[in-house]
């Protein structure tokens, strides 16, 4: 592993042969993420050599000692000392763990943190001697703060294949994310729930709705079938009981989010292929847009499609990102936040008027 920044899906990656010497730090805040690569790091040696501190609690005469102690399981390796929740002890000790560095020390100090700040010196010098992990999602760039769900769905999927033994698909992926905020605790945790339910090494779409979910999840299922359908209120019943059961607006927006996509990924087909000069194929276009060709559920959303009308069906991604924005900004609260879902149920019932629909 060279020195430098890596993003953990690519340290993940990356075959260790042999721990280095030095520090190394893994920050941000996905705790799951940084657990992850620690134990990816060490391997047998978190088991046998590895020293553990509490941040909120360490020495630095302590941590220092031990680096400094060969170990009796190390087989001949550097002694590691990981030190958890390391903020607190960075901030207090940054001066000598800027000597640490610098002096090349023959252990490994691994440090977890929450924060790492790329403008400081201690962060240079890792960069320069040492190794540090970024442990968050993926972005589609360095300056985007955006996730890269498609990165995070081909993990998963890779995750489910060589951790579960299972095959996910990938639509099953970008649900387990939307249904989880992309946490990755609770994803893994939703990774070895699956397992239980996989079909011959297999795990359907409609598995990952029923076992991530649950009850709650069906009854969204339900709502926003019934809202596309045209029946505002019985969407805004099913809404308020899940309301009512203590279940967060932004929560069950991931939901309503990734199902209402495909609708509008299958408008932008068919309207592609109007451009491009061509017959609209309303069939291929649901295809495209990843509604599964058994069950029914293309006939299903050919109706749908249909009684949203394309006005509205392109109009609804910019109605996603509004009530995004809002759940996230000024409607933060239980009952703002109640107003923006149904807000955006109620903008596909059959009796909107098409003067309301451009609002």
């Amino acid at each position: 592993m060279k020195n430098g920044t890596h993003h953990v899906f690519d340290f993940l990656d990356e075959n260790i042969e042999s721990l280095p010497q030095g520090v190394c730090v893994m920050f941000g805040g996905e705790r799951y993420l940084k657990r992850k690569a620690a134990q990816h790091l060490l391997g047998d040696a978190d088991d046998f050599s590895a020293s553990r501190f509490d941040g909120n609690q360490a020495q630095l005469a302590d941590v220092l000692d031990e680096l400094s102690t060969q170990s009796l399981f190390g087989g001949g390796g550097p002694k590691v000392v990981v030190i958890d929740d390391a903020d607190s002890f960075v901030k207090q000790h940054r001066d000598r763990l800027e000597d640490l560095v610098d002096s090349r020390a023959s252990g490994l100090l691994i440090l977890l943190v929450d924060t790492w700040a790329a403008n400081t010196k201690l962060y240079k010098r890792v960069n320069k001697e040492g190794i540090q992990i970024r442990c968050t999602p993926p972005t589609p760039s360095a300056k985007s703060k955006k996730t890269d769900t498609k990165r995070v769905a081909k993990w998963l999927i890779q995750q489910a294949a060589d951790e579960h033994e299972f095959k996910l698909p990938a639509a099953g992926a970008q649900m387990l994310i939307d249904l989880t905020d992309c946490e990755f605790g609770r994803m893994d945790q939703e990774l070895q729930k699956l397992a239980l339910y996989a079909d011959k090494g297999k795990v359907t779409v409609d598995t990952v709705g029923k076992v991530v979910g649950g009850w709650r999840t069906q009854t969204m299922w339900d709502a926003i079938g019934a809202a596309v359908d045209g029946d505002s209120g019985k969407a805004l019943t099913l809404l308020d009981r899940l309301l009512k059961n203590g279940e967060h607006p932004l929560a069950l927006f991931g939901q309503l989010s990734w199902s209402l996509r495909r609708y509008a990924s299958a408008t932008e087909n068919v309207l592609r292929q109007v451009r491009d000069g061509k017959r609209p194929d309303m069939s291929s276009a649901i295809s495209a847009a990843g509604f599964r060709p058994w069950g029914g559920e293309v006939d299903m959303a050919h109706d749908r499609l249909k009684q949203l009308g394309r006005d509205r069906a392109a109009r609804i991604l910019d109605w996603l990102v509004e009530a995004d924005f809002a759940l996230k900004r000024s409607h933060t609260t239980g009952d703002r936040g109640r107003l923006a879902l149904e807000k955006m149920l109620v903008r596909m019932s059959k009796e909107l008027s098409p003067a309301a629909i451009k609002r």
